[in-house]
């Protein structure tokens, strides 16, 4: 069932530039929740230090949008009951012409440069990354847009490298059917896979060595039989990798290393 959070909170407006804020408990604390419509083609949730955002196409009636936002309000509280520590935040990366970033085994070199233009883009050439950043940018809104773009284009190179390990270990270990694979530069969660066998990646995780890559690929392949953490689905895992508390152990560890 979902969450009637809206009872108590202002009737909401289809409009662009409107911003609803209010509070929600979880964990037994007051979360900040911010809702914002755009001109999106989807709804998004994110949840960091400053609480939950949620992201709403305002093309949708409000019958709709009451509904995916009591949809994403339920999963961020249900995520927050679990894992409190999401509402920690990550190192902001300030990236610097002639940089080196060093994801995993590979050595990126990002290259910055400033245009006229009102947008911020984003190439990459091999291991080269080029950022074209609009002039004029405060530091906190320059380094979200270089870490959003930089994570495109981390996601873009790893893509093909990551759907065939997928592909390789499904066929020798489970002989389901996926779907999708993706990657996306996610802070709340190592990979995920749904009902119908669309599998996300984050990103975060090609800082990782190969071995605890292949651990979270594996997990989420498990899930194509078991979509819970019942017993029957770490059997599942354990039987492919015994030593997979190991990789459980280095991902705890260098959560908080791995960010873009």
């Amino acid at each position: 069932m979902l969450l009637n959070l809206f009872d108590t909170t202002p009737e909401i407006e289809r409009e662009p530039e409107l911003q609803t804020n209010f509070e929600i408990e979880a964990h037994g604390s007051r979360v900040p929740v911010r809702i914002v419509f755009e001109p999106r083609p989807n709804n998004r949730v994110s949840i960091n230090k400053n609480g939950i955002l949620i992201r709403i196409n305002r093309y949708q009636n409000k019958s709709e949008q009451r509904q995916n936002i009591d949809k994403l309000l339920k999963w961020a509280k249900e995520k927050l009951d679990g894992k409190p520590q999401l509402l920690d935040t990550l190192p902001q990366r300030h990236y610097t012409n002639g940089e080196v970033l060093r994801v995993g085994d590979t050595e990126f070199v990002i290259s910055v440069f400033y245009n006229d233009q009102n947008k911020s883009t984003a190439k990459i050439f091999k291991n080269n990354i080029v950022l074209q950043l609009a002039k004029g940018l405060t530091k906190e809104v320059q380094d979200n847009a270089s870490s959003y773009l930089v994570a495109k284009c981390i996601a873009k190179h790893y893509q093909p490298i990551i759907s065939q390990r997928i592909s390789e270990l499904n066929e020798r270990f489970f002989k389901r059917q996926v779907k999708s694979v993706r990657l996306k530069y996610a802070t709340s969660f190592w990979g995920h896979c749904s009902h119908d066998g669309n599998i996300v990646i984050s990103v975060r995780l090609m800082f990782a060595p190969k071995k605890v890559i292949d651990y979270v690929l594996i997990h989420e392949l498990a899930h194509l039989i078991h979509h819970n953490h019942s017993a029957q689905f770490w059997k599942v895992v354990e039987q492919i990798m015994p030593d997979y508390m190991h990789a459980e152990k280095h991902l705890k560890e260098f959560s908080a290393k791995y960010y873009l």
